[in-house]
């Protein structure tokens, strides 16, 4: 049995706030910040923080900005919420990132150890088919407008492979963007694990999801 302290934590950002949920095992090593998607907040992501912090490693799952408890308007400098997080993080030790779709993205984009994205919102351009189904969650964000996500994943930089240790997961049922992107990652020789018949808000919600996720997060915390 992990025993664990729960609690609201606002991280302090260069001139913005950062509403997050720590759940902290008594002996913990590492952490991994947990990144919603469009639309999402902290409080959907709480099963899979739970999860990993019974792992023993310290938790602390995020608003976005237009998100949630965030104060401030969804805009391109959202990177910035993530950024912050994973260094108030270095407290722990090694630092995780694990974001879902729009997370994902940014996952792969922070400076964290390790970066897994799920369902990942890797390319810079999307179908209409696409614009139309992100519209009908465009109520979920506080934004300028419903492209705003997609003039973010157009001005976000492409994720490139590095040394630094990486996985993507995603369903077998995602937006068909995002099948193609990850099947095309996999070619590189990047980890990628399809979940079968899973959706795209699906994915961070099932067991074989957390298997996955368990399974990379398990090299830090052998190093402590």
């Amino acid at each position: 049995m992990i025993f664990m302290e729960v609690q609201r934590k606002i991280i302090r950002g260069d001139g913005f706030h950062i509403p997050a949920i720590l759940m902290m095992p008594y002996s913990s090593g590492a952490a991994v910040v947990i990144v919603h998607g469009y639309g999402g907040c902290k409080e959907e992501q709480l099963g899979l923080a739970w999860r990993i912090a019974e792992m023993g490693i310290a938790t602390c799952t995020i608003d976005l900005r237009g998100h949630g408890e965030h104060s401030l308007m969804l805009t391109d400098r959202v990177i910035e919420d993530v950024e912050t997080a994973v260094q108030f993080c270095r407290a722990y030790g090694k630092v995780a990132v694990v974001g879902h779709s729009l997370g994902g993205r940014l996952a792969l984009l922070s400076s964290a150890d390790l970066a897994i994205a799920i369902s990942p919102a890797l390319c810079k351009t999307y179908t209409q088919q696409t614009h139309d189904g992100m519209k009908k969650r465009s109520f979920r964000a506080r934004a300028a407008s419903p492209e705003t996500i997609f003039e973010i994943c157009e001005a976000l930089p492409l994720w490139e492979q590095s040394d630094r240790p990486a996985a993507i997961i995603y369903g077998s049922r995602d937006i068909p963007e995002i099948v193609k992107a990850c099947e095309e990652q996999n070619t590189k020789g990047v980890p990628v694990t399809c979940i079968e018949n899973a959706a795209h808000n699906d994915t961070y919600l099932l067991e074989a999801t957390f298997e996955e996720i368990g399974k990379h997060l398990a090299a830090i915390v052998s190093d402590y």
